[in-house]
């Protein structure tokens, strides 16, 4: 038996009389410790100031928000550590969304009414699943890959690890994928896969193609799962970034449109969005995402420097110089200071683009560190667009040179080609795509040294 009075309770519900019922539920098991937050922001704050050992969180939390997306915030700033229990509180009209989530779900979800019986009998299940996993939630959270996989096995052979089974393989597939053993991810999940159907195994197979690069086999993968379960929309984010991957820009475009009208309030996939459309050339597109996510990406922290460079480079891409120069020079000095090196260069690449008196100086002075530094594909396409403006073609050569000699040829090509063609370069460029094309038919035919 399993003593909840020592255990923190968080109920999350915008009807006070819900709140009122689930707290008096809570109590009957034996809960000391219950606290209330009426709403998504209130829910957040409370967890990030003290978490909770039990969170009982309705499905629909007003204002247009959900428990999910509740979930989903929590889990992508890390306030969620593996030990403590989410479990969803819902009605029979949102019981079909709340199942469907299959790759971001919650510990376990209750449907209203239920009795105190029933809640203990649920919460035993799940904290007794969580006493199993406890060391190697502990070792994954240290980045101890090593450790945490050989604690899997372990507890694979055991007894006691009998009704985790497919837990214990999935574990082994994401650890295998997140310490970069993509190949051995794609076995792990491909023997799940030879056992039960799950959607999140076919997926996990499609993550690990992506991961080595081999995109057509990974976009037959998801393709499967995105027509399959309708209602994944991790899957529909992972199709896209793989038709990204084979400049299948429009495509992806079109995927993100379609869930994100689904999920207004996901805004790292109005990120994802803005990124495609920018690709796509659609400009509009791209600028209406990025404001949105600086608007309204409420959490403490999410805007990043490459937010706001992201929504300046969608400005720019729409000819609207004078807002980009402004967003720009709205930033501190200080704070650009502050930038890691990407950020920098984009800053300057765009300031230099938009207000050259003002940016050229700027860009000039990062050169050196530009010729000599390997830059995120963002940034190198900022410095390109640069120096091909700026009449810097040593620049510009050497970092496109890089880009299509790289994994994301596919992604930038028709970008770069662009580029290169509006400033009367498209032989040069053709001779970089050769070369490249060389290159990389060189690496494939060099054994690797003994």
């Amino acid at each position: 038996m399993i003593d909840y009075s020592k255990r923190r309770f968080l109920v999350i519900d915008d009807q006070a009389q819900a709140r009122d019922a689930l707290r008096a539920i809570a109590q009957t098991i034996g809960a000391f410790s219950v606290e209330f937050a009426a709403n998504y922001q209130d829910a957040i704050y409370r967890i990030r100031n003290n978490t909770p050992d039990v969170i009982l969180c309705d499905y629909l939390l007003g204002e247009g928000r959900s428990g999910q997306q509740l979930l989903e915030e929590l889990r992508r700033f890390n306030l969620l550590p593996d030990e403590s229990v989410f479990m969803m509180v819902t009605g029979e009209q949102s019981y079909e969304q709340v199942v469907s989530a299959v790759e971001l779900v919650p510990d376990d979800y209750i449907i209203k009414p239920f009795s105190p019986d029933k809640l203990l009998l649920r919460l035993d299940r799940i904290a007794q699943r969580k006493a199993f996993f406890g060391s190697y939630y502990r070792e994954k959270r240290r980045q101890n890959y090593a450790q945490a996989l050989a604690i899997l096995e372990t507890k694979k052979q055991s007894e006691a690890g009998r009704p985790y089974r497919f837990e214990i393989l999935r574990q082994q597939a994401e650890v295998l994928l997140a310490s970069g053993e993509t190949t051995q991810a794609e076995q792990a999940y491909r023997q799940i896969l030879d056992q039960h159907a799950f959607p999140w195994a076919k997926a996990g197979i499609a993550r690990s193609l992506h991961a080595q690069n081999r995109q057509s086999e990974a976009r037959a993968a998801i393709d499967d799962v995105v027509r399959d379960t309708p209602h994944f929309f991790d899957a529909a984010d992972l199709k896209a970034k793989i038709c990204m991957a084979q400049g299948e820009h429009a495509t992806a475009q079109a995927v993100l449109d379609e869930v994100s009208r689904k999920t207004p309030r996901n805004y790292l996939r109005k990120r994802l969005l803005a990124e495609a459309a920018t690709l796509n050339g659609d400009s509009a597109t791209a600028r209406t995402m990025m404001a949105d996510v600086i608007s309204n990406d409420s959490m403490p922290g999410a805007i990043a420097p490459a937010d706001r460079l992201a929504l300046a480079r969608s400005h720019l891409q729409a000819g609207d110089k004078l807002s980009t120069e402004q967003l720009l020079l709205g930033l501190r000095d200080s704070e650009v200071q502050n930038f890691t090196l990407d950020d920098q260069a984009s800053y300057a690449a765009l300031l230099a683009l938009c207000v050259p008196e003002k940016g050229r100086a700027r860009f000039s002075g990062l050169r050196p560190a530009l010729l000599d530094t390997a830059l995120s594909t963002p940034a190198r396409i900022d410095v390109i667009r640069a120096a091909l403006g700026l009449n810097d073609p040593k620049l510009a050569d050497k970092h496109a040179a890089q880009l299509m000699a790289g994994d994301e040829a596919k992604k930038i090509f028709g970008n770069l080609r662009a580029l290169y063609a509006l400033h009367g370069r498209e032989v040069d460029f053709r001779e970089l795509q050769k070369q490249a094309a060389l290159q990389r038919i060189h690496h494939e035919e060099t054994p690797p040294a003994a």
